[in-house]
Parts: C-alpha cells; sequence; structure tokens
C-alpha cells in the first residue's frame, strides 16, 4: 500500500500596511530586502494581488475567512478598536479548518482578530497604534501593544514598555507626523519580538512532525504607523538622497476630496515627508532583517522544502501620494499588496516567477485548504492557486479571474462604497447620492483623472456596474441560503475543484 503523501506545513507571514512597491523583487531600487527578494525566487510573485478592505481588521477579516466583507459581515472598524463587532460566531476560519484536520496551529504578532479562532497557540499584539500615547487609560481603548509584549519587554528592561509611550506624549511626536527614532533598541521593538516568537516556535523539536504538520501565523506590525523604526534602521536611508514623492501635489480631478488640503503643503513638508519615508523603509528593511533569520530556522531544521510559505499584507499606506498618508481608499497605493507565495518543493531560482494575472486575498483560505487536502467549502469564493504556482507556463496563461473586488465602510458607518478592478479599468461605487469613479489603468496608471462622466467611456461604466452587481450577488448566494449547493469552484485554470458544499 502506498504512502500517505505527506501534509506541508504553512507559514502566513503578513505585513501591516506596506505598498506594493517597497521590496527590491517588486521594483524599488533603494529598500534593501535581501531576504524577501531570495524568498520571491524560490516562488511566484503575483504582480496583481489585492486586497478586499483598505483598512485593517475587515481585510484580515477575509483572509481568515477566505470570504468578502458583505459576505462574513465584519465591514468597518470602531474609533475604539476594542469596540469593533468581531467575526460573527457562525463564520469558520480556515485556521479552524486546518485545526480540526489535525494541524498544530499558532499565531504571533498582530492578526487582528476578535476574539482569535482556531489557534492552540499564541502571543499576540493589537498593533501598533499610532493614536496611543499612554500605556493605559486611552480613549481609544487598551494599549494597542498590549500586555503580552508589554510582559515580555519589562523582564527584558524595566521601564522600557512605558519609554514607548512617554516619547509618544513628547511635542515632536505629532510635529513630525508620529515620524521618530524609536527609543527602544532593535531588540527591544515589537517586531523583533513578533520575529523571535516565530523562530523559537520553529526550534522547538516537535514542531513540523510528521503526524502534526503546523500551521503558523508570523503578524509583523510594521510599517504600519507610527513612522518610529530603532536605530540603526531609522538612519539606514539617507533623507536628503530621497526623492520627493511625483505625486505629492498632485489631485485627483472629478474626484471627491480633490481639493483637500494637505500637511505637505506648508512649510518643511517636503523634509517632512523625506523623513517619513526613510523610516517606512527602515521598518520594511527591519521586517526583512527578521524574514532572514526566520528563513535560516527553517532552512537549519530541514522544514523548508516541505513548508507552503506566504508572505503578503493587509492593505497598503499612501505615503505622501496625493498629499496623503494612511488608507481607506481604493488607490492602487492602498489596494494593491505584496503577494508571494512559495509552494512546498521550491528550489531557489534565478528570480521570482511572476505571474501578472488579478488574484485577491479569498484567493489564499483555498489555496491553503488545498495543499493541506481539505475540500474547499462552497462558501468560499476565492479559487485556489496551486495550479498556477506549479505550472511552469502559468504566466503565459490567460487571466484567474475577470475582476477583483474590494469593499470599504467608514468607521461612523455614514460612507459605503465598492470597487471592482478590471484587468485595465476601476469602478468605485458609493451609493447613487455620490458620484460614480471610473479610471482608465492603461492610459492614466497614476489614476489623476476620473473619466466616469466621459462619454467616450460610457458603455465600459456600465459594464463594470454590472459586473459589480453580477459579483455582489453571486456571492449572496451561500450554503446557507442556497440550499446547501453552490456552482462548482474553480482553480486558476478554470477546472473544477473538490467541494464540501
Amino acid at each position: 500500500m502506498a504512502d500517505t503523501p505527506r501534509r506541508p506545513n504553512i507559514l502566513l507571514v503578513t505585513t501591516d500596511q506596506q505598498r506594493y512597491d517597497t521590496l527590491g523583487v517588486t521594483g524599488n531600487p533603494h529598500v534593501r530586502t535581501p531576504h524577501l527578494d531570495q524568498l520571491a525566487a524560490r516562488g511566484t510573485l503575483f504582480r496583481h494581488g489585492y486586497i478586499q478592505n483598505p483598512v485593517c481588521m475587515p481585510s484580515r477579516a477575509c483572509m481568515q475567512t477566505g470570504r468578502y466583507a458583505h459576505q462574513h459581515g465584519m465591514e468597518h472598524m470602531e474609533s475604539v478598536i476594542g469596540s469593533t463587532p468581531g467575526l460573527p460566531p457562525w463564520e469558520t476560519t480556515f485556521m479552524e479548518r486546518l485545526q480540526a484536520s489535525g494541524y498544530a496551529t499558532a499565531a504571533f504578532g498582530k492578526i487582528h482578530m476578535l476574539p482569535p479562532k482556531g489557534f492552540d497557540e499564541t502571543a499576540l499584539t493589537m498593533g501598533k497604534g499610532s493614536r496611543w500615547t499612554v500605556a493605559e487609560g486611552s480613549p481609544f481603548g487598551p494599549s494597542q501593544l498590549g500586555p503580552v509584549y508589554a510582559e515580555w519587554l519589562e523582564r527584558k528592561r524595566p521601564g522600557a514598555y512605558e519609554s514607548i509611550y512617554e516619547q509618544r506624549r513628547r511635542p515632536e511626536y505629532r510635529q513630525q507626523s508620529t515620524a521618530i527614532v524609536n527609543t527602544l533598541a532593535a531588540d527591544e521593538y515589537v517586531d523583533y519580538w513578533i520575529g523571535e516568537n516565530t523562530w523559537r516556535y520553529l526550534e522547538r523539536p516537535d514542531t513540523g512532525a510528521p503526524e502534526r504538520p503546523f500551521f503558523l501565523w508570523c503578524g509583523f506590525c510594521g510599517p504600519h504607523g507610527p513612522f518610529d523604526p530603532p536605530e540603526p534602521y531609522a538612519s539606514m536611508y539617507e533623507q536628503d538622497a530621497i526623492s520627493i514623492p511625483p505625486l505629492l501635489y498632485a489631485r485627483q480631478l472629478n474626484a471627491p476630496g480633490a481639493d483637500r488640503p494637505s500637511r505637505f503643503d506648508r512649510e518643511g513638508g517636503e523634509d517632512l515627508i523625506r523623513k517619513i519615508i526613510a523610516y517606512y523603509w527602515g521598518m520594511v528593511s527591519f521586517i526583512d532583517t527578521m524574514m532572514g533569520r526566520i528563513m535560516d530556522t527553517l532552512t537549519r531544521r530541514g522544514l523548508l522544502d516541505n513548508t507552503l510559505i506566504i508572505f503578503t499584507t493587509d492593505h497598503g499606506e499612501m505615503l505622501g501620494d496625493f498629499g496623503m498618508l494612511g488608507k481607506g481608499n481604493f488607490t492602487e497605493q492602498v489596494i494593491r499588496a505584496p503577494y508571494i507565495v512559495v509552494p512546498p518543493g521550491s528550489s531557489a531560482g534565478a528570480g521570482p516567477r511572476p505571474v501578472d494575472s488579478l488574484v485577491e486575498h479569498v484567493d489564499l483560505a483555498p489555496t491553503i485548504l488545498d495543499y493541506a487536502g481539505i475540500p474547499q467549502p462552497g462558501e468560499l469564493p476565492g479559487i485556489s492557486l496551486r495550479s498556477i504556482l506549479e505550472s511552469p507556463t502559468a504566466t503565459t496563461r490567460p487571466p484567474t479571474k475577470d475582476a477583483v473586488l474590494c469593499e470599504y465602510v467608514s468607521n461612523d458607518r455614514t460612507h459605503r462604497s465598492k470597487c471592482l478592478r478590471t484587468a485595465r479599468y476601476k469602478y468605485v461605487y458609493s451609493g447613487r447620492d455620490n458620484p460614480v469613479e471610473f479610471y482608465d489603468l492603461e492610459r492614466d496608471p497614476q489614476e489623476l483623472v476620473n473619466v466616469a462622466g466621459d462619454p467616450a467611456y460610457r458603455d465600459e461604466v456600465q459594464r463594470h456596474a454590472e459586473l459589480l452587481l453580477n459579483r455582489l450577488l453571486t456571492t449572496e448566494q451561500t450554503v446557507w441560503n442556497h440550499g446547501g449547493a453552490l456552482p462548482q469552484p474553480r482553480d486558476g485554470f478554470d477546472r473544477p475543484v473538490a467541494s464540501s458544499g
């Protein structure tokens, strides 16, 4: 009797608020990310991978469930983060499915899940949270960095945790838009703690045992604000040598909010954005260093060849484009994500295998379940990327899907909008009382002009409205309101895949 194929280990690494263009492998000639570039060289770089929501918790809920925000219901974040409604109890995460099938499951760092579901072991933080300037008693809720990290840091150096918030209360913190050199040493910084938890888990003798493979989520907090790398990363990039973003003073024509003022229009604005970019890149390079240590541990333990590795982020960052910082919109800077997948058994190559097909975060859960040997439930709208990952000719294949969907609901729930991104166009609908946005990304890749009112685009605008409506209607058909039978899920090459219904 043939041996049962060994199920792979799974490592999911996420960053927070990282732009697509902040890796060497994605075309940035300045940011130093040798370890992530080497990781990509082992596998596939999806150059058009998109998120499902442009803010943290709803985006991560889409990753965790493999479902769109309008399906799982976690559509917004409250201003008081801890008051944000979590996933409904009937929603099942892919981690729970892995756990039920015999995987050991663990999560370290920021996964932004209320409450955590599907883990045997956790050491979690809610994140960096630039609004928090006190360790306790903030009107926004408990300190974001939280008690688990605080306890570790206090053991390492008593008083260090409070020093984080004391530094944030200094006037220069707000004056410089939260761009500061962190008061902590590099080996005290929160992303070091997350990396250390990860590689120590991987160093355990029983981790990755053949009879019980692991799923491990390493959730780094950076490069989310505040822009506060420790040394030597704060000094890694010479601020005077950084170019001003070409879109710093640009504004989108015919788009809502085009006349908004910018903090960078004031005196000293260009020096400030250079500092912010230098520190943002420094945080990315810090994470790259942590990834190097994690990959070394996988290699040394002999786990690398049987581990599926995924690297991505929850959403991007404006980083000065259109005079803005942050997220909460549908520009490419925010919704296009770094998206690297390395299947088990991959070897280091001369470079990454780039794929230009549209993929989404809802495709992560089906891909993970596929590798784990778990049939894809019918309520998951995504596709497994396994066929693409394992096909040597995948780069020449046609697109996997006609469009990707992103949704947004503001903190106060007064604004709701949806975005459909196809290979050439982007369509944004924010309700009948708000103007439609439509961008021709082939002619206008920087999204400078909303052409929704241009007669030349009338037919395409209508077609995209219908595509959006179709996507919303078909994904409302779940196993609970469709009699338990759905159209069979299909893989990246439009072939049927197994479904448990």
